[in-house]
């Protein structure tokens, strides 16, 4: 959270391009140092600064790709995101092989490293340079204005609800339809292959509707899944259900990052971080939140919380682009 609070400023100062590349060339340095900690002291350090680089890297490629599609007929930033979720299915694939290949984690590690900072060498010189106008002086922080506010409730909500899958869906499926562990993973997967190819063909739909109405399709589908998911207690509908949230909810946050993008004027790196701010807030609160619902009532009525929030998504859609 320190690290995205802090982006826009980093980028304002070093241009996103340059950010994108230092924080990530320090995400694979602290990927390598992790697997070498001697001791659970550093262990914690190596992953505070992991983390911190990690979030840096989020705003700072955001806005480069904000920078890249201001500069292009069509939306692209969907399919960024598709990428990005396409390079956690395969290197979950990727990391299953090594387990099974028996090498052990600091290889394994400082491997993934060597190879990811690698690929970023290569990018560096071919990525968009992108750079406050020299009479502007970046600012420490700066306070969103109300569009930009409406814009980080929707990612709020969409990331809350993204967690939501990520972290309740398969206990759902364990615990509720008392399905077998195998069985029980069905309903994430079938989210996250919904939402990974639904991000590569978003640009298109972004590209035909616009933002508002793209934003309340998007909404209106995670309702609809996930009351279908939550009312009928039948796996295979549930496991439907929850593809329809992975489809509904796949092109909100490029959406969001986007609209910051835009309604950020001349300082995108700002406005995409105060996005990125209250939407990865959501990671931090939202397991916390359906546990404590769950606990007081049942899992299946906490994850109600989800139908609400796409409810918001369509509510607040049409505050998204006004100043």
């Amino acid at each position: 959270m320190v690290g995205v609070a802090t982006a826009g400023h980093l980028c304002s100062r070093s241009g996103s391009h340059r950010a994108t590349i230092l924080a990530g060339l320090g995400c694979c340095l602290f990927l390598a140092l992790m697997s070498l900690a001697p001791t659970l002291s550093t262990l914690i350090a190596a992953l505070v600064c992991f983390g911190f680089c990690t979030a840096v890297m989020d705003v700072s490629m955001n806005t480069n790709g904000v920078a890249v599609e201001k500069t292009l007929p069509k939306p692209i930033m969907s399919s960024l995101h598709g990428m990005f979720s396409l390079g956690g299915l395969v290197f979950a694939g990727v990391g299953w092989a090594v387990v099974r290949a028996g090498i052990a984690v600091p290889g394994h590690f400082i491997g993934a490293a060597i190879a990811f900072a690698g690929a970023l060498l290569f990018a560096s010189p071919k990525m968009l340079e992108s750079a406050p106008p020299p009479d502007q002086k970046a600012a420490a922080f700066v306070l969103p204005e109300k569009a930009v506010m409406v814009v980080g409730l929707i990612a709020f909500c969409a990331f809350l609800s993204e967690g939501a899958m990520g972290d309740w869906s398969a206990i759902y499926m364990r615990k509720v339809l008392h399905q077998s562990p195998a069985t029980s993973t069905l309903g994430y997967l079938a989210f996250a292959l919904s939402m990974t190819s639904m991000r590569f063909g978003g640009d298109a739909l972004l590209h035909r509707w616009g933002s508002v109405t793209t934003l309340r399709v998007c909404g209106t589908i995670t309702t609809v899944g996930m009351i279908l998911a939550l009312w009928f207690v039948v796996p295979w509908l549930t496991v439907v259900g929850f593809a329809s949230v992975g489809l509904g909810m796949a092109i909100v946050a490029p959406i969001a990052f986007s609209l910051g993008g835009r309604l950020g004027g001349d300082r995108p790196d700002h406005a995409i971080a105060s996005i990125a701010t209250m939407g990865y807030s959501a990671f931090l609160v939202g397991p916390a939140v359906i546990g404590f619902m769950a606990k007081q009532w049942s899992l299946r009525e906490a994850l109600i919380l989800v139908v609400v929030l796409a409810i918001s998504i369509v509510t607040l859609s049409g505050f998204a682009s006004k100043k």
